[in-house]
């Protein structure tokens, strides 16, 4: 099906998607491990439940969630990718009759993709294609990619989908209750990522019952007029004696129908816990709902992978900061030749601190290898600060590789009209999502008059439409000449600002600083520049964010140009900065070494921690001092702000990563045998049956960085092999976890056979259906929510 036959199908009608397909099998064949296999072992109960759902839904979707390569491979599997997702294919299409289409369902890998895992963005994409191709073949309309936690896992999904199958396809998100994902992404920038990468269609689904998802299709319909997707579950699961339960009924789950499409949904579905009877009571309240027509004003959306920024017409002005380039600056042309990455991250802190929305990045210095430096700095920001990026390069393989490795949607930054170059940038544009800076210059060099600039910029306009890289992801640089040396061209720029918006629809951007290059005081140069800039219609500066003058600038000529309403953000800033005038506390002596520490492991300085442990030591700090005095505390303190949501999963691995550099340069220097048994030994596996491990992997990293001495027993753990390595080791804590509904039971089992063994070891469990109150009723002696909450646990127990 093509992308314009799907529109027709989808025109002027609420469209139903089926209902859960994972719960029902789970249902009808308890103790399946794998419910791809059930497409050639049980091939009729998975026809039956497609067979249920045909009368009553437009949409129904293969049994092929976990069919990547990867995760077939967790059970044993992975040589079957060709067989399961073909037979997958063939049953749904056997069920389906005229009207109803098929879509190619994928699911999550079941990993982490670098840097938050093991897993790189391009083994995962070659996953992902495979599954696409087989699923293409056999003939689906279009493919659905579903219940994605980790934005760059989702973006090799897309690209791999896209790219193996030429269909439309489809993709949703999962968010929890505080509407983020567990990497911390919320609704509208991962739609605004995915929709800018190709999606037909972006949604949420599993997740949260049908009350919160109105929330998160509501804030995906604010920044892309594509169509939403909501799959939401029947609530959140329960279990009650030993069964998973989901609440909401067919009545209750179909109450916020009619709101889901208000607000943007036109597309409805049920996810798990939902069956036949919720899917012909959506069907019924939806009857002649149409969906609203949505108007999404356009505008250039960059976005992080925990922020979204919006550039144009009536938006607030957006500072790009410019520091981070090796131009005249020893220390960080230094650092890139070493491959290091402290100052760049410090310096983008303070730049996001002091107001910058997007962080330009620079690493072009004589000698490096600019690729795997531009790739390595890019990762190192995207996980330290909020702000989206601009890779500032002229070459095209820095571009490739910071694209692939970054989560978010990026600004490609220095790229002219010269036709070779739009050839080289405008694909990875296209293929990525990514923004382009259009640069108002050619292979001639920069034009005179403002209409000239403007001819060059309506070329590549044309370009850019032609490699499909709509114009919303384009903005204007109509090029800042130094008023010292060509004093005429000045009014050209501005000129030229103004024509782009009027002729070209397009945001406009500068580099201001450039107009008082050779000239005394340019400070006031600058910031004459950027207001004469802003009246003319200028959207977003390259700026020094810290000039405080330029921000005041800024501050005043967004309430006389219209681009802050009622004064708002100019009082607020005062006030800010009134209320911070007042509590400064008295100069003080430069921070002492412990605390530079403890800021290193909360900021993730990796780069930097190694010589700050030096330092300690060069002080006298004994080595057992520096871990339990100061990184543990550290830990637990990320610890805590990611429990309540001041940072997330990216995050808390870098300061685990940090701690690690710092361990372990420290543990040689611990007294011989302490470093073995200065903590308890805590032994860690997933439950059999359940072959997910991610927030057990994540557990055992933070542990071992907590001073514990950590088995992993990895996961599908028979109950017997955990006692014998608790005997063995001498654990003082187990810690089991589970994320399927079918495999919690396998906990209590566990834990019986731990006491029956007569051994005194703790038992802790978790995982995503796991409750307190299942923890309590299994006779556990503790329950974490996630992996820095187990560290708390652990320490509670064992101080117990």
């Amino acid at each position: 099906m093509t992308h314009t036959e799907l529109h027709a199908f989808l025109d002027g009608r609420v469209v139903i998607f089926e209902g859960g397909m994972g719960t029902m099998l789970q249902e009808a064949v308890p103790g399946s491990h794998a419910l791809e296999l059930l497409n050639v072992d049980h091939a009729d109960e998975v026809l039956g439940i497609h067979r249920a759902y045909v009368p009553l839904a437009d949409v129904i979707c293969t049994n092929t969630f976990g069919g990547t390569s990867i995760k077939l491979g967790a059970v044993g599997l992975s040589e079957r990718v060709k067989e399961l997702n073909a037979a997958g294919v063939r049953l749904a299409k056997q069920a389906a009759r005229d009207g109803v289409l098929v879509a190619g369902d994928m699911g999550p890998t079941g990993r982490l993709v670098e840097p938050l895992g093991d897993l790189s963005f391009w083994d995962a994409y070659d996953s992902f294609r495979a599954q696409a191709e087989v699923l293409a073949a056999g003939g689906v309309d279009f493919i659905l990619i579903e219940t994605m936690s980790d934005l760059r896992e989702a973006k090799a999904a897309l690209l791999a989908a896209r790219e193996a199958t030429g269909l439309p396809v489809m993709i949703t998100m999962t968010f929890d209750e505080t509407f983020v994902t567990p990497t911390g992404t919320d609704p509208a920038t991962a739609a605004n990522v995915l929709a800018s990468m190709g999606a037909f269609a972006v949604g949420a689904n599993c997740s949260t019952g049908p009350e919160r998802m109105v929330e998160v299709v509501g804030r995906m319909a604010q920044v892309t007029g594509a169509p939403i997707l909501v799959q939401p579950n029947a609530g959140m699961p329960e279990l009650v004696d030993g069964r998973t339960v989901f609440r909401l009924g067919p009545d209750e789950f179909v109450s916020h129908a009619e709101k889901l499409v208000t607000v943007g949904a036109g597309l409805v579905g049920g996810c798990c816990g939902t069956g036949p009877a919720h899917i012909e009571l959506l069907r019924e309240r939806l009857r002649g709902v149409r969906p609203v027509s949505r108007d999404v004003p356009p505008a250039l959306r960059l976005s992080s992978r925990m922020r979204t920024v919006e550039i144009g017409k009536n938006l607030p002005f957006a500072v790009v900061g410019e520091r981070i380039n090796p131009t005249n600056r020893e220390d960080l042309t230094q650092e890139v030749l070493e491959g290091r990455t402290e100052i760049i991250v410090n310096d983008a802190r303070a730049q996001y601190v002091s107001g910058a929305h997007v962080l330009d990045v620079n690493i072009g210095v004589p000698g490096v290898d600019e690729a795997p430096m531009m790739t390595r700095a890019a990762v190192a920001l995207e996980n330290s600060i909020a702000a989206p990026l601009s890779i500032d390069s002229m070459n095209p393989a820095a571009f490739e590789g910071a694209l692939a490795a970054l989560a978010g949607k990026p600004l490609l930054n220095s790229v002219t009209g010269a036709p070779d170059k739009l050839d080289q940038v405008l694909p990875l544009a296209a293929r990525f999502g990514a923004g382009v800076v259009c640069l108002a210059m050619d292979e001639t060099g920069i034009k005179a008059s403002a209409e000239d600039r403007i001819s060059i910029l309506r070329r590549m306009v044309d370009a850019a439409d032609r490699h499909g890289v709509p114009r919303e992801h384009l903005i204007a640089d109509c090029l800042t000449l130094a008023v010292s040396a060509e004093q005429e061209r000045v009014p050209e720029t501005l000129r030229a600002v103004e024509l782009a918006r009027t002729e070209l629809g397009l945001p406009t951007i500068l580099g201001v600083s450039n107009v008082s290059h050779g000239l005394p005081d340019r400070g006031v140069l600058n910031a004459s520049f950027l207001a004469m800039a802003m009246a003319r219609g200028l959207d977003a500066a390259i700026m020094n964010p810290m000039d405080e003058s330029m921000m005041a600038t800024l501050r005043a000529s967004s309430v006389l140009t219209l681009r802050d309403r009622d004064s708002a953000g100019y009082i607020r800033e005062h006030m800010k900065r009134r209320k911070k005038r007042k509590s400064e506390p008295e100069p003080r002596a430069q921070d002492g070494i412990e605390t530079r520490i403890e800021r290193a492991v909360i900021d993730g300085n990796v780069d930097g921690i190694e010589a700050m442990v030096d330092d300690a030591l060069a002080e006298g700090l004994e080595a057992r001092a520096i871990n339990d005095g100061v990184l543990i505390p550290a830990l637990e303190e990320i610890g805590r702000r990611f429990e309540k949501r001041d940072c997330f999963l990216p995050q808390m691995m870098l300061a685990a990563e940090t701690v690690e550099r710092a361990f372990a340069k420290l543990k040689p220097l611990f007294p011989k045998g302490e470093e073995a048994s200065a903590r308890a030994t805590v032994v860690v596996a997933t439950v059999e049956g359940d072959v997910h491990d991610i927030g057990k992997n994540i557990l055992a990293s933070m542990l071992e960085n907590h001073g514990y001495r950590v088995v992993d027993l990895g996961k599908n753990v028979p109950a017997e092999r955990i006692v014998d390595v608790a005997r063995d080791e001498g654990a003082g804590v187990v810690a089991l976890s589970a994320l399927m509904t079918t495999t919690v039971g396998q906990m209590p089992v566990v834990i019986g056979k731990l006491r029956q063994a007569g051994l005194k070891c703790l038992v802790m469990v978790g995982g995503a259906v796991v409750t307190k109150r299942f923890a309590a009723s299994i006779g556990a002696d503790g329950y974490a929510k996630d992996a820095a909450g187990a560290v708390t646990m652990v320490n509670e127990l064992l101080q117990k």
